[in-house]
């Protein structure tokens, strides 16, 4: 009996039009969401399971619904002369739910997931519990929602409850708190999470909501005894998790030094082997030990800079290296930012005017380059690889962290490197002029002639402190 009543009830769960529509929606917003990232594997599975939890979040509105169908519209004076019981019913539900919720969440993570690394060179370092976290809180939400239906049998019981959870997950920024079945909080360069004793808490929730959901059928001692040790394992799991200290976040008002960095990430990102470099068109490149395989993607943005830049000035490109931005507490000279995220434009634009305003100065303090005829050479450089950064524009550099140049510019710049790049023969001009365009005195307006360039904008003033 038990049997039969599955495989109906899995059919129905499995056609049901909340469940593979909910899973196709939840697959396009996570992927519409990172288009323009680079894989990473350290937080594409986070990213995943957080979504996900929208899935899990039908599955137990539709699983409430399910158990719940019996005590509705006359349907107990229909089933009283059925063979089966309520507790055959809802068994039958309770792994119909399940399989489904578990399928469907594997389905919509793993396709995440297979898709981001098939898009290309794929940076970080995957924890498998991640992902498979994301398969116990479909596991939950099915257990849940059956224990819901069962205990109480109003309809709006599920969504109640789907509620309140997302609240709890979505609007939750405190990156320590485990003891929810979703904890989305993370960045790639934070110390690694409490997954495992994670999992077994999340996987002892959903043995205990199942157990709970066929305690409403009677108190059977095995029944009882399973269920205590449900909560004996998830209680002390739970708050294994919840023990691991968040991540310590640099301090304010003060100098920051390498003590500042967390000690479960300093050797890391600051130790001996915490970085890989290669040379390329000569220039060199130095990356995390997880993100290595960025590197051509980088050399892609500078090496059209480089090849723009007379030979005989190309000492002057600066080494490329990446920089995490939670631990970020020391700035070293003549080195272009490669940020912790890949693919944006404002990640593209950073590294293309961090190389060019390296090689044409090495600017230590902010400063006001307006009416420099370097700037505009220095934006013509960025020109190459990216798209120019307007005046006073803010870079995001990974989705958390934004950075400006130090250096102020004016829109007369912008369109003089503009108009230098429509120009045939603009190379040829920079780099027979490149001594005198690269010296401080050199003005826009006595630059134009040597660029071959007419003057048609204004030429600005400094503002601020002149760049010297």
């Amino acid at each position: 009996m038990t049997g039969q009543l599955f495989r109906v009830e899995l059919r129905r769960m499995a056609r049901h039009p909340l469940v593979w529509g909910m899973a196709a929606l939840v697959l396009a917003v996570q992927l519409h969401l990172s288009r323009d990232q680079q894989p990473d594997r350290t937080v594409d599975p986070v990213h995943a399971a957080g979504i996900a939890a929208c899935l899990a979040g039908a599955l137990l509105v539709v699983a409430s619904l399910a158990v719940s169908r019996d005590g509705r519209h006359r349907m107990p004076e229909l089933l009283a002369g059925l063979p089966g019981r309520a507790e055959v019913r809802t068994r039958a539900v309770l792994f119909a739910a399940i399989v489904v919720s578990v399928v469907g969440q594997a389905l919509v993570v793993g396709g995440y997931l297979l898709v981001r690394a098939l898009s290309g060179p794929a940076g970080g370092r995957l924890d498998v519990f991640e992902p498979l976290t994301a398969l116990g809180v479909g596991a939950l939400a099915a257990t849940l929602g059956v224990a819901v239906g069962r205990w109480f049998r109003w309809l709006i019981a599920g969504p109640v409850v789907v509620a309140g959870l997302g609240l709890l997950i979505f609007f939750n920024t405190n990156p320590g708190t485990w003891w929810l079945p979703v904890m989305q909080t993370h960045w790639m360069d934070w110390p690694d999470r409490p997954t495992g004793p994670h999992l077994v808490y999340v996987l002892a929730l959903a043995v205990l909501a199942g157990l709970v959901a066929l305690l409403r059928h009677g108190r059977r001692s095995v029944t009882l005894v399973a269920a205590v040790v449900a909560l004996a394992v998830a209680v002390p799991a739970g708050a294994t998790a919840a023990a691991v200290r968040p991540v310590a976040l640099f301090p304010t008002g003060r100098t920051l030094t390498i003590d500042d960095v967390d000690t479960r990430v300093r050797e890391k990102y600051f130790g001996r082997d915490a970085y890989r470099c290669e040379r390329r068109e000569g220039v060199r490149y130095c990356a995390l030990s997880d993100y290595a395989s960025w590197i051509p993607l980088w050399a892609g943005v500078v090496a059209p800079i480089v090849r723009a830049v007379p030979p005989g000035a190309r000492d002057r490109v600066p080494l490329v290296k990446q920089y995490t931005s939670t631990w970020w507490y020391t700035d070293e000279d003549r080195v272009a930012i490669a940020p912790m995220a890949w693919g944006a434009s404002d990640q593209r634009k950073l590294l293309a005017q961090s190389v060019a305003l390296d090689i044409i100065d090495d600017f230590d303090n902010a400063c006001d380059a307006r009416g420099q005829a370097r700037i505009v050479v220095a934006l013509w450089l960025m020109g190459q690889a990216s798209a120019m950064a307007l005046p006073q524009e803010t870079l995001n550099m990974d989705g958390r962290t934004a950075v400006r140049s130090l250096i102020d510019y004016g829109d007369s710049e912008i369109g003089y490197a503009k108009l230098l790049l429509q120009s045939s023969g603009a190379r040829e001009r920079v780099w027979a002029n490149w001594d005198t365009l690269m010296r401080p005195a050199t003005t826009v307006e006595q630059a134009l002639a040597l660029l071959g360039l007419p003057q048609r904008y204004p030429i600005t003033k400094p503002k601020g402190t002149p760049c010297r």
